[in-house]
């Protein structure tokens, strides 16, 4: 099992609880998610139990970082290199269109998901790019350090009072900004996903370690409404689009 970086490793076994009293207090989450573009941030108490030396990314959504801009997060020399030699038009390229992100990125983007809760688990269907999540809550370790990694990654969680925290490792690298930079395969990722207290709203906070790319902790917040009885639909990416 690979243990996870510094900190966050100490705010995972801080936030652990027994699993009779967690389960107890779960609340529902299944339902269809629309994102909630806000104005002001309806979720703020979840970004303030975010550790203060976290640089808060504001780019989900539909916004996103122009080129340089890295929120104030300090890169490694060779995060910075490959930056600089990032071309732009590769996007464009017909190979490229269909390339998924990885869940570092895809959880901020503007698309609908639909959540699926059991006791033992919880799967996160999402819209876009057809991708799944599946979060164990039955209590199991992360797979050895060797063992595959994916775009979703490998999610543990476990409630803590009215809040899932998901600890996520072997995420496939990939873009972090969409700006050339990208995160390395060792990214270490915390989530606490909250309910508003109207059961309207779901909020999320990630907090990443990554110190082969980046110093310190980076963080994203983000909202969606509940839309029960809606279904995402097939995103099915054609790479010929607009030819």
């Amino acid at each position: 099992m690979r243990a996870p970086h510094g900190l966050l490793r100490l705010l995972v076994l801080a936030a652990a609880c027994a699993a009779p009293l967690c389960a107890s207090a779960a609340p529902n989450l299944e339902s269809f998610w629309t994102p909630k573009l806000e104005r002001a941030r309806s979720g703020q108490a979840l970004i303030d139990e975010l550790p203060k030396a976290a640089v808060l990314i504001n780019d989900t959504g539909a916004g996103e970082l122009a080129a340089g801009d890295f929120a104030g997060l300090k890169l490694k020399p060779s995060a910075i290199e490959q930056v600089k030699a990032y071309d732009y038009k590769q996007e464009l390229k017909r190979e490229n269109t269909c390339n998924a992100p990885s869940v570092a990125f895809f959880m901020q983007a503007p698309f609908p998901m639909e959540v699926y809760q059991d006791e033992k688990l919880i799967v996160l269907k999402m819209e876009y790019f057809d991708l799944y999540r599946v979060i164990f809550l039955d209590g199991r370790p992360h797979p050895p350090a060797d063992a595959p990694h994916s775009k979703s990654g490998h999610s543990v969680g476990h409630w803590d009072g009215d809040t899932l925290v998901v600890d996520t490792t072997h995420i496939e690298s990939g873009t972090f900004m969409n700006n050339g930079f990208n995160h390395s395969d060792a990214l270490h990722m915390v989530e606490r996903f909250r309910m508003s207290p109207d059961g309207k709203t779901l909020w999320l906070t990630q907090l990443y370690d990554d110190p082969a790319t980046f110093d310190g902790l980076a963080a994203r917040y983000m909202a969606w409404t509940r839309k029960a009885g809606d279904h995402v639909y097939p995103y099915d990416c054609d790479p010929s689009y607009g030819e």
